[in-house]
């Protein structure tokens, strides 16, 4: 079944002049071709704009004439229309347009392209950081935390960052050096009558030399050749006829040399003529010459050309003669050498000996392209993905004819790359004229790669993910999907329900017997995995590997399932279920014992779900594992505020209240949640034993006692959750002497007896321990220590086993010698669950060192607690020992 339902989604990275073009583009061919298309353009200025468009001084001109500047090849006179209609009745063909109203061109090309039904166009005020494959579709990370899925990508990223290379150490890190004029900060103070110093002269220099020569200051330029930009003709004429070019292959740059000479000689030295004539065969010419002759024009030919085929308006180039004749324009031919502080300024050395006392200078010698050593997020991540590579000459990326990124290895992904990011194919890829003719190339292109539409609209679920299955099925599935990830009962009928509904629907019988391993719910779970099994070829690709990884699970939990589960979250970070079952918490084992493991993979979603209020309460539990209290209760308070029974919230926040000693005001708003909201959660027995543990801390313990008695007691309480909450709180009371006795007869009788014997994960091992403990049974103890002996996990073998020892030792009423081994005791940690569940450890450790009479390691370890967190109880415990 085809993956793709209502429109498909174009990503454009950058909105300048390439990405509006290429939006404009696309909505055309989308159009033509009768599909609906969402475009996104992720652009955090305003769209159109860009760097060479920001501008809002009307004296920074295009630089071609307005004839040659519209954003449709088939069209060329379309931006004198509009310039006609908006602008000025006469805006003659050959003249040169403010900037900022060719910005409001694109704009407006835009606005008409996708004002209709089928294509639409959004902006996401953001910078893409990385583009990744997730199933078959993209996924866009951002910068500011979120991320979104796409069906094509297209790189508009525009010009990077001036080179800087060039610049003595003085100068860089002087705070009157301008790196990049068109970005960052404002540049510093210059006051009419200082000098400024351009270093470049080329056509940003012609802006800057415009923006402050007309403000009273002294402005110097420097360059190599120490010439001014070429104006373009004032009486232009028709471009020369393409000269033929020479049969040989590859081309030297001799070749190339004698091709120009030869046309402009043909055309009695017009070279505007031949250059503009060129302009067809440009990109030939470069592909057909090899990389030496490649190197050799970058390196010796490169800004001869780009000052003949860059030409300015010829009134800018009138004004800033006038300006080197009444000597306020001052042209230097050499190199920056040094610089220094100086009162008011900079001292600035040149190559020939000058020094100029600068206010400020201004970095115009262009752009740097080379995208090995560019330091954008998004290209080092692209590179090092594999997912795109350096392009000829490190000049921007490999791409093929239509600009799709040819990746370092496998199939090509659906992102391609237009303007100054093919410079290294192409060579001229900057001007507009070449970026409008890539763009209707490329658009053409990736239309036709979308996915096609299906032919009826697929269920999904509350992340976008497609559920291949009937849609009574379907909304069934998503409720109980909301129930697991709101940690509510109910989601074990609804899926049934679900299956029942649509018997072939694969990934419901999976989530099944998923519910009946991890939950122990009424399940038959060979007969689940058999029906998902005999339906999942019917699902998608996405499902199949569910169901695969839902079988590995069940069949062989440990660490090659945990791996293929964790690969699939990689592939699709967006299938919440499959990160709740990676995550250790009270809904679900996880794939990782180690906490800090669980936390990485929590922390590194945050792109896939941003905002959403089940990931913040996901978050909010590492924050407080990690003892960042602030900021768990902060996330907690948010996801709650939009869903108050998120089960994941709460358990962070009740977390929170207890770690910081606020026992009171914890108890009573975790009563009043259990009683409203709680009312339906799925683990309501872990929120009473929550409540229970600040009760006891409080010293109130008639109030523990009766809550086990009213919502911990089997068999309003069994299987699994009486053995983690019920047995450990009979059992955690007795260790603070809240009562003489830990009877867990009922609970022991209540969970499976394999559970306790041969427990599945060391978590499930450690508070079968504690029960055996609290029954007094050593010959259980005994069988656990065995078979936690032969499990190959070092938290089964080298921690669970020495503490059912240790705890032996303790019914056997050797304190001491359970005391030593409860101090030796390492990797607890890796035990699993959370520090309040563990720390039942260390509270068997308190009793076995009083009883022992080793009262300076009790007071050691009740002491410690008391500078984490308050607590009546231990405040008691710690005055009562003796000494």
């Amino acid at each position: 079944m085809p993956d793709c339902t209502g429109p498909a989604v174009v990503a454009v990275v950058g909105a300048g002049a390439s990405g509006t073009l290429t939006a404009v583009h696309v909505a055309r061919a989308a159009a033509a071709a009768r599909r609906s298309v969402d475009i996104v353009l992720v652009e955090p200025a305003e769209v159109a704009e860009g760097l060479a468009y920001s501008t809002r001084d009307p004296r920074h001109r295009l630089n071609v004439p307005a004839k040659g500047m519209s954003a449709f090849p088939d069209d060329p006179e379309h931006f004198l229309r509009w310039l006609r209609r908006h602008v000025a009745v006469d805006f003659p063909a050959g003249g040169f347009a403010p900037r900022m109203q060719y910005a409001e061109y694109l704009a407006a090309c835009l606005a008409d392209e996708t004002g209709g039904d089928s294509v639409r166009c959004t902006q996401v005020r953001a910078r893409a950081t990385d583009v990744r494959r997730h199933g078959r579709r993209l996924r866009i990370t951002l910068d500011d935390g979120t991320s979104r899925p796409a069906d094509a990508v297209v790189l508009a990223t525009g010009h990077g960052a001036p080179a800087v290379s060039w610049a003595p150490e003085a100068l860089r890190r002087s705070h009157r050096f301008v790196a990049d004029p068109w970005r960052g900060s404002a540049a510093p103070a210059v006051r009419s009558g200082d000098e400024i110093l351009l270093v470049g002269a080329g056509l940003t220099m012609a802006d800057m030399a415009q923006r402050w020569g007309r403000a009273g200051v002294r402005v110097h330029v420097v360059s190599r050749h120490g010439m001014l930009p070429l104006p373009h003709a004032r009486d232009p004429q028709s471009p020369a006829a393409a000269p033929e070019l020479p049969d040989t292959a590859p081309l030297t740059l001799r070749d190339v040399r004698r091709v120009v000479f030869d046309a402009v000689r043909a055309n009695d030295g017009d070279w505007r003529r031949v250059i503009d004539g060129l302009r067809p065969v440009t990109t030939t010419l470069w592909s057909r010459m090899d990389e030496h002759a490649r190197r050799g024009f970058l390196r010796t030919a490169a800004r001869r050309w780009d000052r003949v085929r860059h030409r300015v308006d010829p009134a800018v180039d009138a004004w800033l003669r006038e300006r080197v004749a009444d000597g306020s324009l001052v042209v230097h031919a050499g190199e920056v050498s040094d610089a220094r502080e100086v009162a008011g300024g900079l001292a600035v050395e040149l190559g020939d000996g000058t020094t100029v006392r600068a206010a400020a200078v201004f970095n115009c010698t262009g752009t740097c392209v080379a995208v090995q050593q560019d330091e954008d997020p998004l290209v080092l991540n692209l590179l090092n993905a594999g997912t795109a590579q350096a392009g000829p000459l490190d000049l921007g990326f490999a791409t093929d004819p239509a600009g799709r990124l040819v990746p370092a290895s496998g199939p090509a992904a659906s992102i391609w790359a237009i303007g100054p990011l093919r410079r290294g194919q192409l060579w001229e890829s900057t001007a507009v004229p070449e970026i409008r003719s890539q763009a209707a190339d490329l658009a053409a292109d990736l239309v036709a790669t979308l996915p096609a539409p299906s032919l009826r609209r697929r269920a999904r679920d509350p992340y976008g993910l497609p559920l291949t299955a009937t849609d009574g099925a379907a909304q069934a599935y998503v409720e109980a999907l909301g129930r697991i990830l709101r940690v509510q009962s109910g989601a074990e009928d609804l899926l049934a329900e679900a299956v029942s509904t649509d018997p072939d629907f694969a990934l419901g019988h999976a989530v099944q017997a998923l519910l009946g391993v991890e939950w122990g719910a009424d399940v038959d779970v060979a007969s689940s995995l058999h029906a998902a099994h005999r339906a999942m070829a019917k699902g998608d690709e996405r499902e199949r590997r569910f169901v695969e990884v839902a079988t590995a699970r069940v069949r062989e939990p440990g660490a090659a399932s945990a791996a293929s589960l964790l690969a699939y979250i990689q592939t699709y970070p967006e299938d919440a279920l499959a990160v709740s079952i990676a995550v250790p918490t009270i809904a679900f084992g996880g794939a990782t014992e180690i906490p800090a493991e669980a936390w990485a993979l929590v922390e590194g979603l945050t792109p896939a779900y941003g905002g959403d209020w089940w990931h913040r309460g996901l978050l909010a539990f590492v924050r407080q594992e990690q003892g960042r209290w602030d900021e768990a209760r902060e996330l907690a308070d948010r996801s709650l505020a939009e869903e108050p029974a998120a089960g994941h919230a709460v358990h962070a926040r009740t977390h929170v209240h207890y770690e910081t000693g606020d026992h009171a005001a914890g108890l009573a708003w975790l009563d009043g949640w259990i009683t409203t909201c709680g009312a339906r959660a799925s683990h309501r027995a872990h929120f009473s034993w929550h409540a229970a543990l600040h009760e006891l801390a409080l010293g109130d313990d008639r109030a523990a006692l009766r809550r086990y008695t009213g919502q911990l007691a089997p068999p309003t309480v069994s299987g699994v959750r009486a053995l983690v909450d019920s047995a450990s709180l009979l059992w955690r009371g007795y260790v603070n002497g809240a009562w003489g006795s830990a009877d867990v007869g009922e609970v022991l009788a209540s969970v499976p007896a394999d559970l306790v014997a041969d427990p599945p994960t060391p978590f499930i091992g450690l508070h079968a321990a504690v029960a055996l403990a609290a029954a007094g049974d050593c010959q259980g103890l005994a069988r656990l220590r065995r078979s936690a002996s032969r499990r190959p996990e070092p938290a089964f073998r080298d921690t669970l086993a020495p503490l059912a020892d240790a705890l032996a030792d303790l019914v056997h009423g050797d304190a001491d010698r359970a005391t030593e081994e409860l101090l030796g005791l390492r990797g607890v940690e890796a035990l699993g669950g959370s520090a309040a569940q563990r720390e039942i450890v260390e509270e068997t450790l308190i009793l076995a060192a009083t009883r022992a009479g080793r009262h300076d390691v009790a007071r050691g370890i009740l002491l410690g607690r008391l500078e984490r967190r308050r607590s009546p109880r231990n405040t008691r415990r710690c005055a009562q020992l003796p000494g």
